[in-house]
């Protein structure tokens, strides 16, 4: 591990803890072999690329390759939980209701239907797809203007938001609103915008794990976001602002979460915010013994 930076380290660490979870509950996860090998595999891939970078195999391919591959990670990592969450604890959605209507006194999904209107739709569809290109915009900037630390610490601190997100998942299942709530509750269809039902039938097509809700994904990632990108790519942050509270609002307007997922996201993206660069710092430093900066 000493020989891993601190995004290799961490990454290395989560596939080992999902790993042994698996192996730990197999007699509940029907394609425990499955997920078992998916783990080893992600594993195994992040030390060749880390040993072809390190002997620059590929040269700079090789390189652009091993450093954005955290993408692949966490593409890999959040698919596979479609086949784990639901087989580990039952979905915590009852719970999250009965939050929600002790908090506010309505179901906010079921609120927000009188302002429906399928411009807005539209605009709030487009603003959840957001939620995939901010982090990518930000890592290329920061990849570009080529502070080396800056980059490395930015995606050190996402991976660790988006490892942390799927542990929630993880220990707290729910579908959401838009399956438990439209059946009974739900009066105003969010059909008609033609951008929409793209949005909809695209993320229905590609997600196979729908138990992602608590905590929001889509808010602690959009949060950090903004504060890495007030640290590191100040112009960024003002061009994200306003891309952030309309996805962020986008999340309970078109029923994909709860408002207490929203919270616990923001929390969750405000203690990373707090930890994750003196994490980082230490984590470089060899665990106390601090690196001078070159």
């Amino acid at each position: 591990m000493k020989r891993l930076n601190p995004i290799q380290g961490l990454t290395l660490l989560f596939f080992i803890g999902l790993f042994l979870l698996v192996l730990c509950f197999r007699d509940r996860i029907p394609l425990w072999r499955f997920l078992l090998s998916l783990y080893a595999l992600g594993a195994g891939v992040l030390l060749v690329l880390k040993w072809c970078s390190d002997r620059g195999v590929g040269g700079r391919v090789g390189t652009f390759i091993n450093d954005f591959s955290p993408a692949l990670y966490i593409i890999l990592i959040y698919q596979s939980l479609g086949y784990l969450t639901q087989y580990l604890h039952p979905d915590v959605d009852p719970q999250l209701i009965r939050l929600d209507f002790l908090l506010f006194g309505v179901n906010p999904t079921v609120w927000m239907e009188r302002w429906i209107a399928p411009w807005l739709t539209g605009v709030l569809s487009l603003a959840y797809l957001s939620y995939f290109i901010l982090p990518v915009r930000l890592v290329h900037t920061l990849y570009v203007k080529n502070p080396r630390r800056d980059f490395n610490l930015a995606v050190f601190v996402l991976l660790l938001v988006w490892y942390l997100s799927f542990v929630g998942n993880i220990l707290f299942p729910a579908i959401g609103p838009r399956y438990t709530l439209v059946a009974h509750l739900q009066s105003v269809p969010l059909s008609g915008s033609p951008i929409y039902d793209f949005v909809n039938h695209l993320l229905n097509s590609v997600e196979y794990n729908t138990r992602d809700c608590m905590p929001s994904g889509h808010t602690a990632i959009g949060l950090i976001v903004l504060f890495l990108a007030y640290r590191y790519a100040r112009l960024l942050f003002y061009i994200f602002c306003p891309i952030v509270a309309a996805l962020i609002l986008s999340t309970v307007y078109l029923r994909y979460h709860y408002v207490i997922d929203l919270i616990a996201g923001a929390a969750l993206a405000g203690g990373c915010g707090l930890i994750g660069p003196p994490l980082y710092r230490w984590w470089e430093g060899g665990g106390g013994q601090e690196k001078r900066e070159a």
